[in-house]
């Protein structure tokens, strides 16, 4: 073997070991904060290239419930369970609690829906049976979380939606967007279309 290749080598080796070494460390607590029953902890972590990064971690007593995101200096966001997210604020030791309040469609009263593809960045108009099947579904489906993006943004690790639908109904209009199986309301929650996680949920509504 050549020196260069034993050079290599020992420098792969020594940044393995060196990560090993690293991954093995425990996050270290370095701030905390409370807020009635719960307390938040910021933990210093390390991360698998000899970096750091910061946890906070939601507790209830000495039981640990969860991640928390912070968007300040005394606020906090906590997902506690897929129907309801609640809003912390350390300063004013306050929480604020939001819980989906799902409007149920009749689909009788319905006038017509539309489908556009953000894709094709065309609209089409859905037929009767779609409708009824849309009503059904979306009456039917199970909360999945709330989302703080804006409205047309909300599935924002992916390129926003797939499709928009829009329902009209006695002059008025309600607007949907959906991904995949999951849709989104005005109420900046989120619903799951199909019972089985069908992805081509939403492409089936669109004719070719």
């Amino acid at each position: 073997m050549k020196p260069n290749q034993i050079h290599i080598l020992i420098i792969i080796s020594l940044l393995l070991g060196s990560s090993c070494n690293q991954s093995e460390k425990k996050c270290e607590p370095v701030k905390e904060w409370k807020v009635q029953d719960y307390r938040i902890v910021k933990s210093r972590c390390p991360d698998m290239v000899l970096a750091f990064y910061y946890a906070f971690d939601i507790y209830q007593g000495e039981e640990r419930k969860g991640n928390v995101s912070q968007v300040d200096s005394c606020v906090f966001t906590w997902q506690a369970d897929k129907e309801r997210f609640l809003t912390l604020n350390t300063c004013e030791n306050s929480i604020d609690e939001l819980s989906p309040n799902k409007v149920a469609l009749i689909s009788k009263n319905i006038d017509s829906v539309t489908i556009y593809s953000n894709e094709l960045k065309q609209t089409q108009l859905l037929t009767r049976n779609q409708i009824e099947t849309f009503t059904k579904d979306w009456n039917n489906s199970k909360t999945r979380g709330y989302s703080n993006e804006p409205f047309d943004s909300a599935f924002y690790r992916f390129p926003a939606y797939q499709y928009k639908l829009t329902v009209y109904l006695g002059g008025a209009e309600r607007p949907f967007y959906g991904y995949n199986y999951l849709i989104l309301d005005s109420s900046e929650w989120k619903f799951e279309m199909s019972e089985m996680g069908d992805y081509d949920y939403f492409h089936e509504y669109w004719k070719e």
